[in-house]
């Protein structure tokens, strides 16, 4: 987390670093905690919720609504932000037009919107434009060169396609059982070991097909320097597109090669990337040539760096800020 940043959180996820959440700064939310925070002099910015994610975004109303106030009490400015990566069109996510219409007029309490992705940012000007002319707006696609939690360990590679989460139909699993077939892997000599966090589902595997039940990070972080392809096929359904991909961004990170389909939020980000495979969402065929193709690549992280950090995030939004005021 960057220095000077504090995080208050409303909710967590059942992955959530539990590192993050034992740092200085990061506390569950209180009112309380807000006005302290709201309160103090060297505060510059407040990140709320993106707006597409709905429920959190009328809380953030809220927040915004009392950092105006204390902001008039004590004369002193502060910019509301906002990371957005939604990659579901926003007329399915919020269908009614008055609705729509209702969270366009609330985007006008925004200062300044960092895009994690294209997708993202082309979905909410499709949606919202006329509404985001008052922000200050970029893209700004997450980091993607090397890990830097591993130092290399000389660790080798094997042969093996990684795949990362649940695996559930949006995230293309059954997809890509039919195009591990296909492709004729195990033939090959290759495996597929399925990092699964929950382990909940009981799943007839073909051969050279494994499943690690809930793996710890440093055991996940090891199986990604081992592993020479990571696999996330993702898929869209009613109510749910991938926003970014994190496994991909993680494979990346860990020098490996990457197949996905054009369903993620980062694809036309990645489109140019040297060791990514963009292949056809729901077509085992079309995964079953971008897995063979990745797995006859070579296997190397791109020299220098590309993407952006949180603290390049918190940065830009001062600056934008800044230049605004």
């Amino acid at each position: 987390m960057p220095a000077g940043q504090a995080l208050l959180f409303t909710s967590r996820r059942d992955d959530a670093d539990a590192a993050l959440l034992a740092a200085p700064g990061v506390a569950p939310f209180t009112w309380r905690r807000l006005l302290r925070a709201l309160r103090d002099p060297d505060l510059e910015v407040l990140e709320v919720a993106e707006p597409l994610w709905l429920g959190e975004w009328r809380r953030a109303l809220r927040y915004i609504a009392l950092a105006r106030a204390v902001r008039v009490v004590r004369r002193r400015r502060v910019a509301v932000a906002t990371y957005a990566i939604e990659n579901l069109d926003a007329r399915e996510r919020v269908p009614s037009r008055v609705a729509r219409l209702a969270l366009a007029v609330s985007l006008l309490s925004l200062d300044a919107v960092v895009f994690g992705t294209s997708g993202a940012a082309e979905n909410y000007r499709r949606a919202f434009g006329w509404s985001l002319r008052r922000a200050r707006h970029t893209v700004l696609p997450p980091r993607l060169d090397a890990c830097s939690v591993c130092a290399a360990d000389g660790t080798p590679r094997e042969a093996t396609v990684l795949f990362l989460g649940t695996p559930s139909e949006r995230k293309g699993f059954p997809v890509l059982l039919e195009a591990w077939a296909l492709a004729g892997a195990a033939e090959r000599g290759w495996r597929l070991v399925v990092a699964d966090p929950r382990g909940s589902s009981e799943l007839a595997l073909p051969a050279g097909v494994s499943v690690t039940v809930d793996p710890p990070r440093a055991q996940v972080h090891a199986m990604l320097r081992s592993a020479t392809v990571v696999a996330m096929p993702s898929v869209r359904v009613p109510g749910w597109r991938e926003q970014i991909g994190l496994p991909l961004v993680e494979g990346l990170a860990h020098g490996c090669r990457v197949v996905t389909t054009t369903e993620t939020g980062l694809a036309d980000d990645l489109r140019d990337h040297p060791a990514v495979e963009l292949t056809t969402p729901r077509d085992p065929q079309s995964l079953a040539d971008g897995l063979l193709r990745a797995m006859r690549g070579r296997v190397d992280v791109p020299p220098g760096r590309r993407g952006h950090t949180k603290s390049d995030v918190v940065a830009w939004w001062r600056s934008a800020c800044m230049r605004r005021w």
